[in-house]
Formats: structure tokens, C-alpha cells, sequence
């Protein structure tokens, strides 16, 4: 082996300490992007108006809040909650709230023709509002109608990646993936 050779081989076992040294710098700091911001990962239930102004007012203004109103007989509003149990998981860093109507004082009219609703909130404003979801989504619908849905008004954030771990011969990887291949994509 030549000297020239040999300097060639060093060089490429640089290369790849610098590449496996970048990639553990980028999963650290992708891991400190995604404990940022609070993380919610629930639906929380509201008792009264009081609670539902909270919801708002004592949230960062970067922090998205979706709130469904709703009534336990009201045609839609289990699937809406089952759903919304299921979008908090998938979006932590999203608020996630429901409340009977009739605990902040809705009219019966109100409870009779515009349940279930979904209000989404940013900075405290109201930036989505969504009445009688069922008749855009029937009375059993999933919570990948409510995603598509949100996602076609650009109301949901990005999904934040998910960072998984792995045992191989012993050692263990940990690699990002991204959910890039949407099953809600037509191909």
C-alpha cells in the first residue's frame, strides 16, 4: 500500500466519524425541537366557562387550541370525542378540550342544531369554527376525517417526527423516521 493509498483509506474513516457524529448532533437537537413547546398528548374536559376562557387566556400564544363542544346524546359528538382522544396523542404540542354545552350556557337551540362543534383557537382568537359536524361528516365518522379535514383548512401543525429505537446484534440504533407516506395522500 502506498502512502497516498493509505491517506485515502484515513480520509474516508474521517468521513464517516464526522457523518455518525452529525447524525447523533441532529437526533439531539431534533430531540430538544420536540421539548420545546408543552406537550399536552390528552383532551382535557372543562367544567364550566371559567374553565373554557382559561383554556385560552392561560396558554402561550404560539399554542394551538381546538375545543369541542358537545352533548353526550347528540348524534356525532362520541365519534367527535373518540377522534379527538386519538388526534392528542398524534399532536402533543396541540391543545385538545371538550365541554358540555350545556355548561357554558349554550341556548337549546344552539345544543339542537350546531352540535357537535369544534373551535380552534390561536393567540386566543378564533381561527377555525366548525358547527354540525356531521353533516360534512356523517354521525360516525374517524379521526382521520377530523385530521383530513383540519389539514385541508391548515389547522393542524406538522406531525413532530418520531424518533424510535432499536436493538441490533446487540447495540442499539436509534433512527428518525417521518411519516411522510400519508395514508390520507391519494397516490
Amino acid at each position: 500500500m502506498t502512502m497516498q493509498e493509505y491517506n485515502m483509506l484515513q480520509e474516508e474513516h474521517d468521513d464517516e466519524d464526522f457523518l455518525q457524529r452529525y447524525r447523533m448532533q441532529r437526533i439531539e437537537e431534533m430531540r430538544r425541537q420536540l421539548c420545546r413547546g408543552k406537550r399536552f398528548a390528552q383532551v382535557y374536559e372543562l367544567k364550566n366557562g371559567e374553565d373554557f376562557l382559561e383554556a385560552l387566556d392561560k396558554e402561550d400564544k404560539s399554542t394551538l387550541v381546538m375545543i369541542h363542544i358537545y352533548e353526550p346524546e347528540v348524534p356525532g359528538c362520541e365519534a367527535m370525542s373518540g377522534s379527538l382522544m386519538c388526534l392528542a396523542q398524534e399532536y402533543p404540542l396541540v391543545k385538545f378540550c371538550s365541554v358540555r354545552s350545556s355548561a357554558i350556557s349554550t341556548s337549546s337551540m344552539f345544543r339542537d342544531s350546531a352540535l357537535p362543534a369544534l373551535l380552534v383557537y390561536k393567540g386566543g382568537d378564533l381561527i377555525g369554527n366548525f358547527v354540525r359536524l356531521t353533516d360534512q361528516l356523517g354521525e360516525d365518522f374517524f379521526a382521520v376525517d377530523i385530521e383530513a379535514l383540519l389539514q385541508e383548512y391548515g389547522l393542524l401543525p406538522e406531525k413532530p417526527p418520531s424518533v424510535s429505537t432499536t436493538i441490533r446484534n446487540g447495540a442499539i440504533v436509534q433512527t428518525t423516521q417521518s411519516d411522510d407516506d400519508s395514508d390520507l395522500d391519494i397516490d
